[in-house]
């Protein structure tokens, strides 16, 4: 089960999201190959990135706990979730053109596959939605992903941004 985020309980602001990603564009990133450092807050423990060689990962937003919500409010949750990522994702499609849709479902639903590091710290945040991924214009040699993930109908959705140093490790359809 993935980490708490330092952003729980916090509204989504789509400017906030955009200059996180931001930051995180322009932020070095270790080209060091070493395995992934989750970063926590020193008082609560509440996961706030996640960094390896080649890339970074980082909460955007996260949403309530859905533990005990029924039907309509759970499903409103799991909508507002989608809006979110869909409000960023066109923002971001204004910035530097339509997203290019890559899905982890291969690594779903084979547990025991090959995972590459990138795709590794996103499964152990719970992040199993599709990476929504662009090449930023001011960092072309990076690429920054957008993810929605939810593990289970009781944990809260997360919101998280992911930058790579180059391209994203391909996987089978």
């Amino acid at each position: 089960m993935g980490a708490v985020t330092v952003l729980r309980g916090l509204a989504f602001d789509v400017s906030q999201a955009l200059g996180a990603i931001a930051a995180l564009l322009a932020a070095p990133i270790s080209s060091a190959d070493h395995p992934a450092l989750v970063d926590s807050d020193p008082h609560t423990g509440e996961w706030s990135a996640t960094r390896a060689g080649n890339f970074v990962l980082a909460p955007l937003w996260e949403g309530p706990d859905l533990t005990g919500l029924r039907d309509p409010e759970w499903t409103e949750h799991l909508e507002a979730g989608d809006r979110h990522l869909a409000t960023l994702a066109g923002a971001l499609d204004e910035q530097w053109g339509p997203h290019r849709l890559l899905t982890i479902d291969h690594l779903i639903r084979n547990p025991q596959a090959d995972r590459p590091p990138v795709y590794d710290a996103l499964l152990r945040q719970d992040l199993y939605g599709d990476l929504h991924v662009w090449t930023p214009g001011q960092a072309p040699d990076r690429r920054l992903a957008v993810v929605l993930g939810h593990s289970d109908g009781d944990q809260p959705l997360t919101l998280a941004a992911l930058v790579t140093v180059g391209p994203l490790p391909e996987l089978p359809s």
